[in-house]
């Protein structure tokens, strides 16, 4: 028997005459007086009775009607015309296994002869009735008879009357209302009761009766709502198509709710927004289709007035608001709401949340919203925000309300826009863009204030990795009549490093510095990016004619911007000159300095720091800040940041040798569309190649090569001798000592800024180069680097180290290389150590001291494949086995397609998908960027030869 309580229906307990004064109240019996099953005239046949009331969406959940199973046994009471003509296939119950489990097991002990009561309990729409379905048509599997029955509004006067439907009026009649009266819910009685109710429906009487049905062992089952997976198959059985993206977006709006994505699908089908082809379902437009907003007036208009105005006035509010604001914006105390909130409340609109309100879902807001004239709603949204600031809401707190509803012109929305811009900027930046973005929409087009709004609107697109929209942003602008102060301050934040090539920056420099009337501070922030984007192209530690000019308008101005970046461009050519420890020192000082506003320079600064102390070999230092930096930027969502602190993580690894690590850190970075466009793509370029090269990963170093060999050709000074690096180092891997010595014979020196870890690596390899090819030109300038490491007093231990090493390889002492290595072993530098152990080993081989080579070389092999660096471990091995000794190497590569092929970051956004969140969730989620989730769903899907969402949770069962 189902007793669905809803505010259309009242029922008394059976066992409780209905008496004057006594509250009329939905609820099934609090007890039931037993009876045999012949007092039910069906002696010995095991018997199912249900019922459905009337109300609110009874029996349209999940995307079928609920209607009874055709069977002769069936004792149909009362079915709509619209439920007893529908001819449509019933779509497969979805996310409801658990629940259909309980059933069956209840109606199998039924058919066994054992009685029961199964309350089925949730909020509206999520399901009930659809589970009734299934509930009649296991009964008429079982050979269980169905009693069913409802009951609308117009028959609240008879107490229980859908159970009087459901008995009384059967065929063949089950008893009169005395024996139903004393029906009991005794075990051995072969009956089986199904009730709905509602949560949180009914007064004190139906909370009694829940928990007297409780006390007598009744079963419940309290449904939640769909999970995304369940969601999406329930989309795809409305559509009978894999649903795109957009489609699963709208579908969340409905928070698992059946009956509500069930309208949505609908609602789009009709307004022909479903763009179905090619086994795929697309949805077209952003707005809910009218069918929602007609159901949602259909709801409001079974309200009262004064909770329909509340539900209409609460819609226009923040997504959570207070009774305060509420009844402000009503004009009335908030004690004067509480009838007309209780009445929204109970109609399952709105829910409490904590100390605030909202909508049960967001699809009830929007529709309601929507309901409501474009003018007027926009005016109440206005209303609203100057309540909130008259009140003290902070800036984020209004900014919504104040997107929707300013006009062009309203400096106050401006202003309070621009402050939440800000105030979001370290959390979101992407939400900061929009809030900014529409400041600027609403100002004039000849305001003074619009050319330091553009220039704030770009730099935090450029954060949140928007770079098309701010360059658009830019150049719009640009082309328009600019002071020559604004045009400057625009030039200054357009370029970022991820985006653009050195010489654009410099250019971009050169052309803002030419305009005239700047100010000082301007002026000294250009020369200091001019002075920095120098140290990037590349220069000798004697090129510092830009950077001492640019410390000195810094000074002058004591602009911390421009201190930062012209003190970052000294420390570079001071490490490029050799004088590593005070280039630390420096930018040690100048990682404690924050600017106020674009933080670039600030995350620079760290970035450099952490470059300058793996260089030194201090890489647990260097590991440790890089870790808390991309922390610090996944929490802020900085995606430029976060961009620049992996590839700085892939450096830092690859010097410690992780190579696995690196090419995990730096391999989901986007590729560009054209090769090294940039100092950050051909870094990532390089630091992957050199990591192809160690672990013989032939495909990947085929593809960076070749890169390597367009950066060498057409790169700034910088990127060629990190291009010369990687193609001697693949030229020297494959025995070919003449084409090595070629690229790294070239015309490019060694220390050119900004230095890198690899750089040590990059001299002992060409010092083997320029012996092993007896190039005395080439062996001078190796010398001549050494000379520079060693110029410091005191020193840098690792410096002094390598540049024993690279004299022992051009001096042949095996001795000095032996020192080496055992100085090395304990560096944090596992692939330097190895090198220089391999040196040693070759050197005391060709002096005949086998079992010291052979120590030597086992140590290389060793620590070779430790690191994973198959390539190297394989030249050592062939060394080995001259001497006599085999030495074997097993590797596990990584698959190239399938689960296991899946990096850990894609994995990770993988299950996320795959439950249904959307791109910007996993994104706020996981703190990264909209972008490098975007990448990551690209690699995954691509690795796992799917190309739809909706793919996912079977594929994932599969793998289960």
């Amino acid at each position: 028997m189902s007793l669905k309580p809803t505010a259309s229906a009242t029922y008394v307990p059976l066992d409780h005459p209905r008496t004057p004064g006594r509250a009329n109240v939905p609820g099934p019996p609090q007890q039931v007086v037993e009876r045999d099953s012949h007092q039910m005239g069906q002696r010995n046949t095991p018997t199912l009775a249900t019922s459905a009331s009337g109300g609110e969406n009874c029996g349209r959940h999940n995307g079928e009607d609920f209607r009874p199973p055709a069977s002769r046994r069936w004792a149909a009471v009362r079915v709509s015309t619209a439920r007893a003509s529908a001819k449509v296939p019933i779509p497969p119950i979805r996310g409801r296994a658990g629940e259909l489990k309980v059933i069956g097991t209840l109606i199998a002990a039924v058919a066994q002869g054992h009685g029961g009561v199964l309350v089925i309990e949730g909020p509206p729409g999520i399901g009930k009735s659809r589970l009734l379905t299934e509930v009649l048509a296991l009964a008429e599997h079982a050979g269980v008879r169905a009693l069913f029955g409802e009951a609308f509004e117009y028959q609240q006067t008879v107490p229980f009357f859908s159970l009087f439907m459901a008995t009384l009026r059967a065929d063949p009649p089950v008893g009169d209302a005395e024996a139903l009266r004393r029906l009991g819910t005794r075990p051995d009685v072969p009956v089986l009761w199904v009730l709905t109710a509602r949560t949180g429906a009914g007064g004190p009487v139906f909370r009694e009766t829940m928990t007297a049905l409780e006390r007598e062992d009744a079963r419940f089952l309290r449904l939640a709502a769909m999970t995304p997976s369940a969601v999406a198959e329930i989309v795809q059985d409305a559509v009978r198509a894999n649903a795109d993206a957009s489609l699963l977006s709208l579908a969340v709006k409905a928070h698992g709710n059946p009956f509500l994505l069930t309208e949505l699908m609908r609602g789009l089908d009709e307004e022909g927004r479903l763009d179905v082809s090619g086994g795929r379902a697309v949805a077209t437009g952003d707005t809910l289709p009218r069918r929602l907003s007609d159901t949602m007036q259909q709801r409001l208009d079974q309200l009262s007035n004064a909770a329909s105005q509340v539900v209409q006035v609460a819609a226009v509010l923040p997504d959570q608001f207070s009774a305060r604001l509420l009844a402000a914006m009503l004009e009335r105390v908030p004690a004067a709401l509480v009838s007309a909130v209780e009445e929204a409340v109970r109609a399952d609109l709105l829910i409490e949340d904590g100390d605030q309100m909202r909508f049960r879902h967001d699809l009830l807001r929007e529709a309601t919203r929507q309901s409501l004239p474009q003018s007027l709603r926009r005016a109440m949204e206005r209303q609203s925000a100057t309540i909130m600031l008259d009140t003290g809401a902070a800036p984020e707190e209004v900014a919504t309300q104040l997107a929707r509803s300013a006009e062009v012109g309203d400096q106050a929305a401006i202003a309070a826009l621009r402050e939440a811009a800000q105030s979001v900027a370290n959390s979101d930046p992407s939400a900061a863009s929009d809030l900014s973005k529409r400041a600027l929409e609403l100002q004039p087009p000849k305001d003074p204030g619009r050319g330091p709004l553009v220039t704030e609107t770009i730099v935090l697109l450029n954060r949140a990795t928007r770079y098309e929209e701010a360059q658009r942003l830019a150049s719009t602008t640009l082309s328009a009549a600019l002071a020559p102060e604004e045009e400057a301050k625009i030039r200054l934040r357009l370029p970022t490093v991820t985006t653009d090539t050195t010489t654009g920056h410099i250019e971009e420099n050169r052309r803002a510095l030419q305009l005239p009337h700047l100010s000082d501070v301007t002026q000294a922030r250009h020369r200091a990016w001019l002075a920095y984007n120098l140290a990037m192209y590349g220069q000798h530690g004697y090129d510092s004619a830009a950077a001492n000019e640019a410390a000195a308008a810094a000074a002058s101005t004591g602009d911390l911007e421009s201190s930062i970046l012209s003190g970052i461009a000294l420390a570079c050519l001071d490490c490029a000159n050799g004088y590593a420890g005070r280039a630390i020192h420096r930018v040690e000082e100048l990682q404690a300095l924050t600017p106020a506003g674009d933080m670039t320079a600030h995350h620079l600064a760290a970035i450099h720091l952490a470059n300058l102390l793996a260089v030194v070999g201090r890489l647990e230092d260097a590991a440790a800040l890089v870790a808390g930096r991309t922390e610090k930027s996944q929490k802020e969502r900085d995606g430029m940041a976060l961009h620049i602190w992996a590839l700085t993580a892939g450096v830092v690894q690859v010097a410690a040798g992780r190579l696995s690590a690196a090419r995990a850190a730096i391999e989901w970075l986007p590729t560009p569309d054209r090769t090294g466009s940039t100092y950050v793509d051909a870094r990532r370029m390089f630091t992957l190649a050199e990591v192809a090269a160690r672990t013989d990963d032939r495909t990947l170093l085929l593809e960076t090569v070749s890169e390597a060999r367009d950066a060498y050709s057409n790169g700034s000074p910088a990127v060629r001798r990190e291009a010369a690096g990687v193609l001697g180092r693949a030229a020297w891997q494959r025995d070919d000592v003449h084409e090595a010595a070629r690229w790294l014979g070239g015309d490019i020196s060694l220390l050119v800024t900004p230095l890198l870890p690899n750089v040590l690596d990059q001299l002992t390899l060409t010092a083997r180069v320029a012996s092993a090819a007896g190039d005395a030109g080439l062996r001078a300038r190796v010398l001549d680097a050494v000379d520079v490491l060693e110029r410091e007093r005191p020193g840098v231990r690792l410096f002094a180290t390598v540049a024993k090493h690279t004299r022992g390889i051009l001096e042949r002492d095996a001795d000095a290389l032996a020192a080496v290595g055992t100085a090395l072993h304990s560096s944090s530098r596992p692939l330097l150590y190895a090198s220089a152990a391999e040196d040693a080993g070759g050197e005391l081989s060709r002096a005949q001291r086998t079992a010291e080579a052979l120590d030597q070389l086992n140590a290389a092999f060793d620590t070779y494949i430790e690191c994973e660096a198959i390539a190297d471990a394989r030249r050592v091995g062939r060394a080995l086995r001259r001497l006599g000794v085999e030495r074997r190497i097993v590797t596990h590569p990584r698959a190239k397609t399938g689960w296991d092929s899946l990096t850990d970051s894609e994995l990770t956004v993988v299950h996320l998908i795959a439950e249904g969140a959307t791109n910007r969730s996993v994104a706020q989620q996981l703190h990264l960027s909209l972008h490098t989730v975007k990448n990551h769903v690209h690699n995954a899907f691509a690795k796992l030869g799917i190309n739809s969402r909706a793919q996912l949770p079977q594929l994932m069962g599969g793998a289960d």
